[in-house]
């Protein structure tokens, strides 16, 4: 995926599973299907090439949690995970979306099975 601008919602380009079909692949968004206690992880992987990103999970726009990934020390790539516990209301949205770094509003991360984003409920 290249080019993300900031405030960008993250699209990912592989949906392998949508049991009670609360994601929309063609937005990128969740709507809670029900109210509940969710898990939502995410890792982004980005290219070795002088990249960087914060990915935000966003909880009806605000802020919920963020991963960062900088590979900006050479051909190596880098990751970044994070890992949120979330008690939802149905017809919560969460979404992933492109971060603010120092400024910078272009970013590139690798998508098909590199980069994930995932939930589950737990109750």
């Amino acid at each position: 995926m290249d080019n993300i601008n900031g405030g960008e919602t993250i699209v990912f380009d592989k949906c392998t599973e949508n049991q009670g079909q609360g994601y929309n692949p063609a937005t990128g968004k969740f709507t809670a299907p029900r109210d509940g206690t969710y898990v939502f992880t995410w890792t982004i992987i980005t290219n070795g090439n002088n990249h960087r990103i914060n990915v935000d999970l966003n909880l009806n726009g605000s802020l919920l949690g963020r991963a960062q990934s900088d590979s900006r020390s050479g051909r190596q790539n880098g990751s970044g995970s994070n890992t949120v516990v979330v008690n939802l209301t149905r017809d919560d949205v969460l979404y992933l979306s492109c971060g603010d770094w120092g400024g910078r509003h272009e970013h590139r991360i690798y998508g098909h099975t590199h980069s994930t984003f995932s939930g589950w409920t737990i109750n």
